[in-house]
């Protein structure tokens, strides 16, 4: 063998053995990785485990936040649909995420220090997106971002915004109910949250304020919109629908409650029917949220059509 012929084959050989020995090298390199990565993901689990066994017994004992068990589901099968994309992404790293991972972890303490428990929950979405940019980097977070922020929906809201927020929506359902019904002909005196019939008094409560159905109405309507609709505007306007499409469905329960328990009778109007109307509601504001974005969508298309976008 000639000395060209030599240093042509040793050539191919370590152009050969190149590739090979960048994918073991990647393969050690993952693997040392495991360890840590298994390693923190026991003391996070150990970290919040207090924290979401309250979390999933909120979604279990208050019906106003029965979605929760959901809610992660969803995430993850969105993070699951990018799960090819994801893997073909560098894991970088980014300093940026420190400062998060710091104020999720401060976040946490406060609530636990304060027995803040909407704040402690919260806490562990912000821990998370921390770690996805501290080890993964900006572009790993940018595709999970949105699920991310979705978790939010299964964090029951504090005390003291729920009730500022369900004060109002009785006060409404109560006054629409009353305008509704006198408008039908039905004699009707509002006191307050309280309706009264003739054979029957009826009292808005928190239960019925119709805040359930918005709270889960908008995890759906933010779902389905990140879904379906590509740009901003189509998501805001199917979001800010479900308020009155929550509103007047809550007040039509009531009103129907109304008309029965006043010519049928108070034993028809309570019991089974009250439970189940709860669910018919919510059927008939899916319908209505239907409704709107079956119009976003023909606007859509005029648009698209006349060589406009919305």
């Amino acid at each position: 063998m000639t000395g060209a012929e030599g240093r042509g084959a040793m050539a191919s050989r370590v152009v050969a053995a190149g590739p090979t020995d960048a994918t073991e090298s990647g393969r050690m390199t993952r693997h040392r990785l495991v360890i840590p990565l298994v390693a923190l993901l026991a003391w996070l689990a150990l970290l919040y485990a207090p924290t979401v066994g309250r979390l999933v017994w909120e979604w279990w004992d208050d019906p106003n936040y029965s979605h929760g068990f959901l809610v992660p589901v969803f995430a993850a099968y969105l993070i699951w649909q990018r799960r090819t994309a994801l893997a073909a992404l560098r894991a970088t790293g980014s300093w940026l995420g420190l400062p998060v991972l710091l104020g999720g972890l401060a976040m946490f303490v406060l609530g636990e220090i304060g027995a803040e428990r909407f704040l402690a929950a919260m806490s562990l979405i912000v821990v998370l997106a921390g770690l996805v940019l501290f080890h993964l980097g900006r572009a790993w977070f940018r595709p999970v971002a949105f699920p991310l922020a979705y978790l939010a929906f299964m964090v029951p809201l504090p005390a003291i915004v729920f009730y500022a927020i369900a004060f109002p929506l009785q006060q409404l359902a109560a006054r629409n109910a009353a305008w509704t019904l006198d408008t039908l002909g039905v004699p009707v005196l509002l006191d307050g949250n309280v309706l009264q019939l003739a054979n029957i008094t009826l009292g808005v409560t928190e239960a019925c304020s119709g805040i359930r159905s918005l709270v889960s109405m908008l995890a759906v309507a933010v779902a389905w919109g990140y879904l379906t609709f590509p740009g901003f505007w189509p998501n805001a306007l199917l979001v800010a629908s479900v308020v009155p499409i929550t509103v007047v469905a809550n007040a039509g329960r009531i009103v129907a409650t109304g008309l029965i328990g006043q010519y049928a009778g108070v034993e028809y109007a309570t019991g089974v029917f009250h439970t189940l109307s709860g669910w018919v509601i919510f059927v008939i504001a899916f319908v209505g949220l239907l409704g709107i974005h079956g119009l976003i969508r023909i606007t859509q298309g005029r648009w698209r059509s006349g060589g406009r976008r919305p």
